[in-house]
């Protein structure tokens, strides 16, 4: 039993915990190095922000509603949490029950003001092909822009990041606009296991929904959850190496669980031959 006991203490040290080196960072901490969101529901965006698309084409974010938005804010560098969330809402969107482009727009804008139309071109190729079926170019835009633009855009809609070294620390989180601009609903990100292959899932029935509420107009404010960050500072390739650390605590423990087993069926032979001898 003692080998049982240590092999799970080895299997403890070795598996990958939740977002290691950010466990102790609390709200508190993250809003005092002014990261965080703060819910504007209700309010509208300033009609006459203006970015450039893919192609390199100058549009002003009113432009684009019209209809509900799902707007979503990351950076086209990010090899973290971004891709995450983008790839998880690629997967989403078939399966809802309204039609892009004509019942809504999906609009990724890029807080890095170095991105370009390029950068973003190519991150739309690739979660279009995401989708895995035909749609519509101009129902998902990707948009860069100078430093001003984006001000303007994550101030309105409280969502505060902060720049490192390796690139970005910000919340995770999907926003609906209405058709005129305002606010509807925070869709707060929570799901994420550090170092684990658990991709962000986006639940259809719940997109429908506050895409229904958006295009009604209404104004939905959710409970406060915990809110899911994006950090800057893990090394590339770190998850990959707790992976690889996880799969051989795993080998270990089967390992020692087989000898502690060996070792009991070795040891009641040793009994049961004694008894045996006596018996003689």
């Amino acid at each position: 039993m003692q080998s049982l006991l240590w092999s799970l203490c080895l299997l403890s040290l070795l598996l990958p915990g939740p977002a290691a080196g950010h466990e102790n960072l609390t709200p508190g901490d993250l809003e005092a190095g002014g990261i965080g969101l703060e819910e504007k529901t209700g309010q509208v965006l300033p009609p006459d922000i203006t970015f450039s698309d893919e192609t390199g084409g100058i549009i002003r974010l009113k432009n684009l509603l019209g209809k509900p938005a799902i707007l979503t804010l990351v950076y086209y560098s990010c090899e973290h949490i971004c891709p995450q969330m983008l790839e998880g809402l690629s997967q989403a969107l078939p399966r809802l029950a309204v039609e892009p482009g004509k019942d809504y727009r999906v609009i990724t804008v890029s807080f890095d003001a170095s991105d370009t139309p390029q950068i973003a071109r190519e991150a739309k190729t690739n979660y279009l092909k995401a989708i895995g079926r035909p749609f519509p170019e101009d129902a998902w835009k990707f948009l860069t822009g100078p430093e001003r633009s984006i001000h303007d855009l994550t101030e309105a809609v409280g969502f505060r990041f902060r720049k490192d070294i390796h690139g970005f620390t910000h919340p995770v989180v999907l926003i609906f606009l209405a058709p005129d601009g305002k606010i509807s609903r925070y869709f707060q990100v929570t799901k994420f296991s550090y170092g684990s292959a658990y991709p962000i899932a986006f639940s259809s029935f719940d997109l429908n929904m506050a895409l229904t509420e958006a295009a009604q107009g209404k104004s939905v404010t959710g409970l406060k959850k915990a809110l899911l960050y994006c950090f800057s500072h893990e090394p590339p390739g770190q998850s990959k190496f707790f992976n690889f650390m996880g799969v051989v605590g795993l080998i270990t423990l089967a390992a020692m669980a087989a000898f502690f087993v060996y070792l009991q069926v070795t040891a009641r032979r040793y009994r049961e031959g004694r008894v045996h001898d006596a018996k003689k």
